[in-house]
């Protein structure tokens, strides 16, 4: 037996020819894919769809005109409010400076002090200066039972009535005077215990008074020599506000 070709897998054609095709140039290790009598299309190709480019609309002119006229109408609005304001602070806020001197004079005057013989209230006490006197010297000195003031005693000679509903204690040590410089003076306490009897009817030294009674009395304050007491401040109490009586 002469020798035999190898298996060759591919039939009687070389492994780079199938039937019925021409021979390729080169390895093909595999036989072409079979369609099974039915050609095979090749892929389509589609091209991506391009955008649709609008070109920018103007702005309306419609859309404008509104917008204007609504600010318009805001802005003569705020004018009118703005008017109005002005208006009434005119006429109901501080005049002007032509009218000034006016409205000056035609202001109320002030309440001027209450003076000496004037009756004054304060709290549950009306109180009045009827006199003011001065003296070196307080009691019975002659016995050594009155006080002898450091300068001199400005004395006032008051009257006090309780219009309050309730008793009330009448203090010396509440009440003040004050000189020219503005100096505020106390009441002196022994000069007051001789001033004053000491029954109550005609004391204003410690008197618990009654409402609707009267009582008179001295009030003794230590001065210097030469100054005089320019104004008197009389209170009910010493939580009291007080009342000023002019002592010129």
């Amino acid at each position: 037996m002469g020798e035999q070709p190898p298996w060759n897998p591919y039939g009687q054609h070389e492994p780079n020819q199938w039937p019925g095709q021409p021979p390729y140039q080169g390895q093909q290790p595999y036989p072409p894919q079979q369609t099974y009598g039915r050609q095979q299309e090749p892929p389509q190709y589609y091209p991506p769809p391009q955008q649709q480019y609008y070109p920018p609309q103007p702005p309306s002119k419609k859309r404008h005109w509104v917008r204007n006229s609504f600010l318009a109408l805001a802005g003569i609005i705020v004018l009118i409010i703005i008017s109005s304001l002005a208006a009434n602070k005119s006429s109901n806020g501080t005049p002007a400076a032509n009218g000034g001197a006016a409205a000056a004079n035609a202001a109320p005057a002030a309440p001027q002090a209450a003076k000496i013989g004037t009756p004054v209230r304060d709290g549950k006490f009306q109180f009045t200066i009827t006199s003011v006197s001065h003296a070196k010297s307080v009691g019975d000195t002659a016995h050594g039972l009155g006080d002898t003031a450091q300068g001199k005693y400005t004395i006032l000679h008051v009257t006090v009535t309780n219009i309050g509903s309730q008793p009330q204690t009448l203090d010396d040590s509440s009440q003040y005077v004050y000189d020219a410089s503005g100096r505020k003076y106390d009441a002196s306490t022994s000069a007051d215990a001789d001033l004053n009897s000491a029954s109550g009817s005609d004391s204003v030294f410690f008197n618990d008074i009654n409402p609707g009674n009267t009582v008179r009395g001295e009030l003794a304050f230590d001065m210097p020599p030469g100054v005089k007491a320019v104004k008197a401040e009389l209170h009910d109490s010493a939580f009291s506000g007080g009342i000023t009586v002019n002592l010129r």
